[in-house]
């Protein structure tokens, strides 16, 4: 079980962020749906963690996430995106969510990321998901 300091964001229906140790990664839980407010402390919280850790792999695990408001998505490209790369992110496995919607909304967002910058891999399971990200 985590330690509560390794917890950086918790909303029971929304989502959990904290720090993996065992596989050094930032690990987000998804359990359904974030209004504007909890969208973008979560997103901060993936920032604190990233930093505090110096880490450079993100685990989203997406399973449960339903829809997210379209112009939160949005900020999150131009505002969420550069502050992790700056924190220090390059690697971003995603555990695709079972609503088709959702998960071709995090498909045509992330899409749009230079792999350059940051690679990001699509996955059934976290298990996936944690050996491409320990891989290189």
């Amino acid at each position: 079980m985590a330690e509560a300091d390794d917890v950086y964001f918790s909303v029971p229906g929304v989502a959990t962020v904290r720090w993996d140790a065992p596989h050094s990664t930032v690990f987000v839980e998804w359990d359904g749906w974030a209004n504007t407010a909890e969208f973008n402390a979560l997103l901060d919280a993936e920032v604190k963690a990233l930093r505090e850790h110096t880490c450079s792999r993100l685990l989203a695990d997406c399973r449960r996430q339903r829809v997210l408001n379209p112009a939160d998505q949005e900020r999150a490209d131009r505002e969420w995106v550069p502050q992790a790369l700056e924190a220090g992110l390059r690697r971003f496995a995603i555990v695709m969510p079972e609503s088709d919607l959702a998960a071709g909304h995090i498909r045509e967002r992330l899409d749009k990321v230079p792999q350059t910058a940051m690679q990001i891999a699509y996955f059934a399971s976290v298990e996936e998901a944690r050996e491409w990200l320990t891989k290189q």
